[in-house]
């Protein structure tokens, strides 16, 4: 890796050797300090050394932030008494320092040092592993496979495998990269077989995944288990047929463990499953590094590690051994996670989940095979057909040429007769063979379509399976404990579908446990059960799939979501108390709203459920929302079974024509002008006993005075008798539109709006009629919003304010290269940036300007980031200043400790995305 930007470069460099010269000058005097007086030497070595690991992440050094990161839990090793700093523990670290100090130079001159992280990470592992003899009886067989690792992989890549396969068609070379913590992997180079081996693993993995969490449900489940073992030992096998050993390794390990519970010499506890998650994980990541190359971070030798540890030869039941704590899996830059979004990509675009391949059953096929032949048949006959419409063409043009000729000479005697007989026979026979094929391929393109959209189905299970491992983790992370309950999951759908409503799925779930689910002891104190359930539902109506998310938390805060939209300007308290409920609870889909105070990338940064509207939309589909406080929520999506074609009735406004898809259509119905009542500008008419809003369609799409479109008269129902009316459903919201005139109902083929449009206001596309005109298919969801801003226009709720062309920030951070980058950022983003080098800084200059917002780091001197903000909430008028915290420090205490002390936002620094920070910033600003 060399670092392309200069100035960039010069402070890495500056900055980096500053803080290893402080690393080695700190651990000599350590050497020579008495051990009373070590703990606050320790404690700023740990400091600098934090610094260091900071700098190298925000850039991309990953190299060093592996080492960086090995040396600083060995510094906290020695800081809580559990390490001896013994002369070769100094030599490893000197060694790992040195080592720092060469990849530091690699990146900064571009030039390579030789230095193999994997074999110096090793070192110092084993180093912890040998100054830990109280640990050594939990894993005994660690440093044997540690100090062999090296010398099995540098075997397995100087010896030629004898594999019939691999030697006839699998070319497999070892890469070395400089951004990953070991330096070697495996790239399959063979195109065909390195796609099959990524859909076989991926298959496989989630396979592991599910069975893993059957297996916890249902311990006894041998039938589970013994399918898991298969699938291992079938993911171990095509591994080695290519020569991907790491996978190997982690596999085979995983196998012994599942043996182990088989023979019931171990039992299958949360922190076992918690251990072979990770190894799925890891295994995962590892194979994302076989089939496209790219370095991921994931350190095998530590995942290999946290295996062996559970296998001991005294494991049994009866007496399990007390497991170290997990390390984290590192987080791989730009990085698309094989089996789930856990954990995420960082300092990179997300890649949208896609799926690569379908498997199809050879009786589709064949049957698509059969429809060809018919077409061809079908083409053939049509051919036919055009050589008699020229043999038609030729007669007409004798019959003229004779006709012609006889006026000429006057002929008395013209005779037709003949020529009329043989154009008549043609023309009858012409119609009816066009008729025949006409039908003939109406049934033949039905019947490919139907097949070929019968080859892109694919069961719910795909998408839910995925949600399973979400829930446990989430619910675990949040020391939750949540039930997920999954039915409709053998309904099959598009294909595309699936894609596209994976991530808003995820997204609802990860609310539900965030916002939604109590934790145990308030659920107990509501007189609920301590389990929580998120229900996960999938259904077909006639014409569409339905998918409800539900939990049975604590529901919607009606009150909340209130305060939310007024402090927003979007309504005022008058507008908010005449609201029903629904439209209360719709709000929460409103662009960048959110009633959460601390924002986490747990449950979607914050951003708000508009992400999901905005994707169900794309859809066709439209999504409603139910909620009773205390009881829970539930939110109901509605998408179309198909997506380019689409059922729509057609009508006439403005002389235009225009369609609405038949799905939202409740009914057509004509409406007197007597039935129409005027209620604080607002139309209504009375149905059932219900009053329903209406509304001009030409007005709400502007059509009345817009020159691009024909001038005529607009008919006002005052001015006629009864007026065409289409009674519009989306969600729980009915309304009426007048139109000029109704038409027939139609199959078209939607075309999407073009990337130069993007998105039209009460438009999700257009079709070309069979008269060749263009048709626009309108949007029904924006048609409500359309009515609602003209029935209710939108008061601010605050004084106007004076807007400032740009929004000042703070930034405070140490660390100058950090420092340096976000501030690039955020001045490209139109921010002015006002900068400070720690927190006592950052609260001096804090009361010399008009701040818009703060972003700062935790670990700073003089004054941390925790005790800057809590200094800054002392002051009345800073309750509301919004402050972000961007740290490396990722675990819930911290976390926790932010959202005490009143941060607004807590972004991790290895999961760091520019737009995130951006999102946020906008949103809180």
């Amino acid at each position: 890796m060399f670092i392309e930007d200069e100035e960039l470069r010069s402070l890495y460099k500056i900055s980096s050797e500053e803080n290893l010269q402080k690393l080695t000058n700190g651990l000599l005097h350590l050497q020579q300090q008495p051990k009373d007086e070590a703990e606050a030497t320790l404690e700023k070595l740990v400091r600098v050394v934090h610094s260091l690991k900071g700098d190298s992440r925000i850039i991309g050094v990953e190299d060093v932030v592996t080492l960086g990161d090995q040396v600083e839990k060995i510094l906290l090793s020695l800081k809580r008494q559990e390490m001896i700093l013994t002369p070769e523990l100094s030599d490893r670290l000197y060694l790992g320092l040195d080592a720092i100090g060469f990849l530091v130079h690699e990146v900064v001159t571009g030039e390579a040092t030789g230095v193999d992280t994997a074999d110096i990470l090793e070192q110092l592992m084993v180093t912890v592993a040998q100054s830990k003899p109280q640990k050594q009886e939990i894993v005994p067989e660690v440093q044997l496979v540690l100090a062999s690792q090296g010398s099995v992989e540098q075997n397995n890549r100087n010896t030629t495998s004898t594999n019939e396969f691999q030697d006839a068609s699998c070319h497999v070379s070892t890469t070395t990269t400089s951004n990953a913590p070991q330096s070697r992997f495996t790239l399959i180079e063979d195109n065909e077989l390195r796609d099959i081996y990524q859909t076989t693993s991926e298959e496989r993995l989630q396979k592991l995944a599910a069975g893993l969490l059957q297996l916890q449900n249902q311990p006894e489940d041998e039938a589970t288990l013994q399918q898991l073992l298969r699938e291992a030992h079938s993911l171990k096998g095509d591994s080695r047929s290519l020569g991907v050993d790491n996978v190997v390794t982690l596999t085979h390990q995983l196998e012994e463990i599942l043996l182990g519970i088989k023979r019931q010499e171990m039992t299958l506890t949360p922190e076992l499953s918690d251990r072979l998650y990770q190894g799925l994980d890891a295994i995962g990541f590892l194979v994302y590094e076989a089939v496209t190359g790219e370095a991921t971070g994931v350190d095998t030798a530590e995942i290999l590690n946290n295996l062996v540890g559970v296998v001991t030869p005294s494991t049994a039941p009866e007496s399990l051994p007390v497991l170290p704590e997990l390390s984290p899996l590192p987080t791989p830059t730009s990085i698309k996670p094989v089996i789930q979004d856990l954990p995420p990509p960082s300092l990179g675009v997300s890649q949208p989940y896609h799926i690569d391949t379908i498997r199809v059953q050879t009786h589709h096929l064949d049957t698509l095979i059969t429809q060809t032949e018919e077409l061809t048949l079908t083409k053939n006959a049509i051919a036919h057909t055009a050589t008699a419409i020229e043999e038609i063409t030729t007669l007409w043009e004798e019959w003229k040429a004779f006709y012609s000729q006889a006026k000429l000479t006057e002929s008395s005697s013209l005779n037709t007769d003949s020529y009329t007989e043989r154009l008549e026979k043609r023309i009858y026979s012409l119609r009816n063979s066009i008729q025949e094929h006409s039908t003939k391929l109406d049934f033949i393109a039905g019947e490919l379509r139907d097949k070929i959209r019968t080859l892109r189905l694919l069961p719910l299970s795909t998408v839910f399976d995925l949600l399973k491992r979400t829930v446990r983790d989430l619910a675990k992370q949040q020391s939750k404990q949540v039930e997920l309950i999954v039915s409709g999951e053998e309904i099959t759908t598009d294909k595309r579908i699936l894609e596209e409503i994976k991530d808003p799925l995820m997204h609802m779930v990860r609310n539900a446990i965030d916002h939604g689910i109590e934790t145990p002891g308030e659920r107990e104190k509501l007189g609920k059960s301590p389990v929580a359930t998120i229900s996960l539902r999938g259904y077909q109506t006639a014409n569409n799939i339905v998918i409800e998310v539900a939990d049975d938390g604590r529901g919607l805060d009606i009150e909340k979501i209130k305060q939310t939209a007024f402090k927003r300007g979007m309504y005022s308290y008058k507008e908010l108390e005449t609201m029903a409920p629904s439209q209360i609870h719709a709000l929460i889909l409103a662009p960048g709203f959110s009633t959460q105070t601390f924002i986490t990338e747990i449950s979607g940064r914050g951003i708000g459920l508009d992400v999901v509207r905005t994707s169900i939309e794309r859809l066709k589909g439209n999504i409603e929302i139910e909620s009773t406080p205390t009881q829970g929520c539930t939110f109901r999506i509605q998408l179309s079974t198909t997506l380019a074609i689409n059922n729509v009735l057609l009508f006439e406004v403005q002389g235009i024509v225009h369609a609405l898809p038949v799905e939202f259509v409740q009914r057509t119905l004509f409406i007197s002008p007597n039935q129409i009542f005027t209620n604080e500008d607002c139309k209504t008419i009375n149905l059932d006993g219900r009053s329903v809003s209406v509304a001009n369609l030409a007005d709400l799409l502007e059509l009345s005075n817009s020159p691009a479109y024909p001038q005529i008269a607009k008919i006002e129902p005052e001015n006629q008798t009864q007026q065409p009316c289409i009674l519009i459903k989306v969600g729980e919201e009915v309304f009426g539109l007048f139109v000029d005139r109704l038409m027939q109902t139609q199959q078209v083929v939607i075309k999407p709006q073009s990337q130069l449009l993007k998105r039209v206001r009460n438009v999700s596309g257009a079709t070309i009629l069979g008269s060749g005109e263009v048709c626009m298919i309108l949007n029904a969801s924006d048609l409500l919003k359309s009515l609602q801003q003209q029935t209710t226009p939108v008061v601010s709720a605050k004084p106007r304010k004076t807007v400032k062309t740009k929004p000042l920030i703070l930034l405070v951070e140490d660390s100058i290269p950090v420092r340096t980058q976000e501030k690039r950022l955020l001045e490209k983003a139109g921010y002015e940036v006002v900068v400070a080098e720690d927190g006592l800084d950052g609260y001096n200059k804090l009361q010399t300007h008009a701040f818009d917002a703060v972003i700062s780091d935790v670990e700073m001197p003089n004054l941390d980031g925790l005790s800057l903000t809590k200094k800054i909430r002392q002051h009345p008028e800073y309750q509301t200043l919004p402050i972000i915290l961007v740290t490396t420090l990722a675990s819930d205490a911290d976390k926790a400790r932010g959202a005490d002390v009143g941060a607004n936002a807590y972004i991790i620094k290895s999961n760091f995305n520019q737009d995130v920070l951006l999102e946020i910033l906008g949103r809180l600003i």
